[in-house]
């Protein structure tokens, strides 16, 4: 059943994907992220839908952003249903030349403000014994490269963050799950000397979004790992 749902990242790629795709499901929306006029451009496409769809731009990590847009999203739409934490950023090189201030940003995105997200719409999802929190991770959080460090890092504590997310909140009927892809065509991977068209697809990932939400109260899909069938 349709209800509301929060995507952060919304402005662009995959966290478009998935708000287009939970507006056709009939849920109504918050978007959030950097863009304004992205989000503009998302939330006027999913209302054709004839849902509504809110946006608030901003950067999740300045200080009061998070409870700014938890009280916006509430105000507009009521308790939040579903959460899908999809707002993430790369930073890449060697531990020994790493800017640790640029370094500090891709972990206070890709974890805390996951969890503080998290945290704020827990607390109605747990008295109404319902809803679902997607995190989504990236094959980065299990595997390791060179020159990945603080991506990798950043995954590997979300994965982990999620997986005790699942056994807190599981005897509350929250569905947990951690989607982590392999290479996806967006601009997080535009720069990469690699064959774009043989990654993933945004849409792609929508689908596991929605395979978690279809998933029956019997049972929850905490992991889903998704790679490109050929080589990039």
């Amino acid at each position: 059943m349709a209800g509301t749902a929060l995507v952060s990242g919304a402005g662009k790629g995959i966290g478009r994907a998935i708000a287009q795709s939970l507006a056709a499901q009939g849920y109504n929306l918050f978007l959030l992220g950097r863009d304004g006029e992205a989000l503009a451009a998302v939330a006027t496409a999913c209302a054709e839908h004839s849902v509504q769809a809110h946006f608030l731009a901003g950067d999740l990590c300045e200080a009061g952003h998070i409870a700014t847009a938890l009280a916006a999203a509430e105000e507009k739409l009521g308790a939040i249903d579903v959460l899908v934490n999809n707002a993430g950023a790369a930073a890449r090189g060697a531990v020994q030349g790493a800017d640790l201030a640029a370094w500090r940003q891709v972990l206070d995105l890709n974890l805390w403000a996951v969890i503080a997200l998290t945290r704020g719409v827990l607390p109605a999802m747990i008295a109404r014994r319902q809803g679902a929190i997607i995190n989504i991770s990236s094959i980065s959080g299990r595997h390791s490269a060179g020159g990945d460090a603080i991506y990798a890092a950043s995954k590997h504590a979300l994965n982990g963050f999620t997986a005790s997310l699942f056994e807190d909140v599981r005897e509350f009927g929250i569905k947990v799950s951690c989607i982590m892809p392999g290479f996806v065509d967006t601009a997080l991977t535009a720069g990469m000397q690699r064959r774009h068209e043989r990654m993933i697809g945004a849409e792609d990932i929508a689908a596991c979004v929605d395979f978690v939400l279809a998933a029956s109260a019997r049972c929850c899909p905490t992991e889903i790992v998704i790679r490109p069938q050929l080589a990039p």
